[in-house]
């Protein structure tokens, strides 16, 4: 069922690490209508790939877990050739999910691309769980990279205190050419590179507190930005199970079995709240919030700048 697509920009960044590996994309045989959600870490992504999903089968109800059905490409977690064979086998429209920059990623005007956004002040705190959670669970790579290229080979300890995590998200990143994000990817560098195509017919960028603030609104918006009708008929029940409370309460429709064990130790949704870094964090670790920001452009900074 493939068709031979031609990128209109290839990739001039790889990201490899302990956790992810950017060539795996080399194995993309993308197809027209592909979507592909592209966000920084713990922004909502999987609230983002749910959305994609009711759209795509305007039914709440899915035929697999949604992580196997719209697989991470770049993880070390599965077996690149399952989840290129899985995406194969799929006659559906197709969805999946990266966290990388657009100079990692092939780029292909038949695809759609939602980028998701969130004020880094909380993000880093979803962050800081998210990443302390995986540190102390029982999980197993089932890639490793290996070469010259390799930054981070070994999983990277993660402090406990959040004010020095805090200090290391916004100073420190596992590749040279970044500037924070510790211990994944930059999301000033990521954002900052999907802006440049924001006004391009086939990316669409959302923001955490907007689908927040009007869950209804954003979700009218991609589907807009997909081509697929509203049905009315259907619709409340679709947006009701893509809030916060519903698809923390379905983590068994969410993960595959292979992940259920190392995800079962910590909250995958955390909070789901924005705004918690302002009682969090010491007034003095700001200006390295707004250092990291500073580089950005100034529309760039505002949109992004925004939380409850």
């Amino acid at each position: 069922m493939s068709t031979q697509l031609t990128p209109t920009r290839l990739p001039d960044r790889t990201y490899r690490t302990f956790f992810m590996d950017s060539t795996h994309w080399e194995r993309y045989e993308p197809r027209p209508g592909d979507i592909v959600v592209c966000t920084p870490a713990k922004v909502g992504t999987t609230w983002t790939q749910r959305i994609v999903s009711v759209l795509v089968f305007q039914d709440t109800e899915l035929p697999q877990p949604l992580m196997a059905l719209s697989p991470w490409l770049e993880c070390n977690y599965v077996p690149l050739d399952v989840m290129t064979q899985g995406l194969a086998a799929q006659t559906h429209r197709r969805f999946m999910k990266s966290h990388l920059p657009l100079d990692a990623l092939p780029f292909y005007s038949e695809v759609s691309y939602l980028i998701v956004g969130r004020d880094l002040r909380d993000a880093v705190l979803s962050t800081h769980n998210h990443a302390l959670g995986l540190q102390r669970s029982a999980h197993e790579y089932v890639h490793r990279p290996e070469g010259e290229d390799v930054h981070t080979p070994e999983e990277p300890v993660i402090t406990e205190d959040l004010a020095e995590y805090w200090r290391q998200y916004f100073t420190r990143s596992p590749f040279p050419w970044e500037s924070n994000g510790w211990p994944y990817n930059s999301p000033t560098h990521h954002l900052a590179s999907w802006w440049e195509y924001k006004d391009e017919p086939n990316v669409l960028f959302l923001h955490y507190q907007d689908m927040l603030d009007d869950l209804d609104k954003e979700m009218r918006r991609v589907s807009a930005f997909l081509g697929i009708p509203v049905d009315e008929a259907v619709w409340p029940r679709l947006v009701d199970a893509c809030t916060f409370s519903s698809m923390k309460g379905g983590q068994d429709r969410i993960f595959p079995e292979q992940l259920k064990s190392s995800l079962s130790t910590f909250e995958f949704f955390h909070k789901g709240t924005n705004g918690r870094w302002q009682d969090a964090v010491p007034a003095e670790l700001l200006d390295l919030y707004h250092a990291a920001m500073a580089p950005l452009p100034q529309d760039l900074r505002v949109w992004l700048a925004r939380s409850a």
